[in-house]
């Protein structure tokens, strides 16, 4: 069976660390990104490859990619996130048998876009 892993970005420093410390309750592999690693493809980030991939752009909002999490178990994750008073993480994807060949830039690039567009729906 697949571990369940969650991929960090830009999710350092001690305001995260309540974040850290869920997932090792809850028994989740945390593998953080460094820029260096955004050229990356999430599989292989994921496969723990310390390869560097450096981008031309690199992002710096907090981003998380879920991994070979049940629904049940990803559902209980983000309800834990939301009562514990965490900064908000706009950016959070599941990984698919679509993004998995994807970079972290790449998806970094859609997640803004359905963000910035579902920020404008809600403002209309």
């Amino acid at each position: 069976m697949a571990v369940e892993t969650v991929l960090m970005y830009n999710c350092e420093g001690e305001q995260w660390a309540k974040l850290r410390q869920i997932f090792l309750m809850l028994r989740v592999r945390i593998r953080p990104v460094e820029a260096d690693q955004y050229g990356l493809s999430l599989e292989d980030l994921l496969a723990r490859k310390e390869e560097r991939a450096p981008v031309e752009e690199e992002f710096h909002d907090p981003m998380l990619v879920f991994c070979n999490l049940t629904r049940d178990k990803l559902d209980h994750i983000l309800n834990t996130m939301g009562r514990s008073g965490l900064p908000r993480i706009a950016l959070k994807a599941m990984l698919t048998p679509t993004n998995r060949a994807w970079t972290s830039q790449q998806l970094w690039t859609e997640l803004r876009r359905e963000h910035e567009a579902m920020q404008a729906q809600r403002k209309k």
